[in-house]
């Protein structure tokens, strides 16, 4: 029976629900939710940013929840507490 899913995306689900269910931290990179949640890049860097910015008017540090992480070749986002889903 197929579920339509990807190795990467059964893999990087598997990841979330681990975390969430042990607690502990796992990081998820920009590729990884743009794969998952089948959003585009600029859908997810939008969603990001009001992510962001909701966080900021909750008193909370965006950055707790967005990692941003430079490279010399692009900028990629972790996921530090999973997926934001909507």
């Amino acid at each position: 029976m197929g579920y339509g899913l990807s190795v990467n995306v059964a893999y990087n689900e598997l990841r979330m629900v681990l975390a969430t269910e042990t607690g502990e931290q796992e990081l998820f990179s920009f590729e990884d939710v743009m794969e998952v949640t089948g959003e585009s890049r600029e859908e997810l860097t939008d969603r990001i940013e009001q992510c962001r910015e909701e966080l900021v008017a909750a008193g909370e540090n965006p950055d707790d929840y967005f990692i941003p992480v430079e490279s010399a070749k692009k900028s990629t986002f972790f996921f530090p507490h999973g997926i934001p889903l909507q």
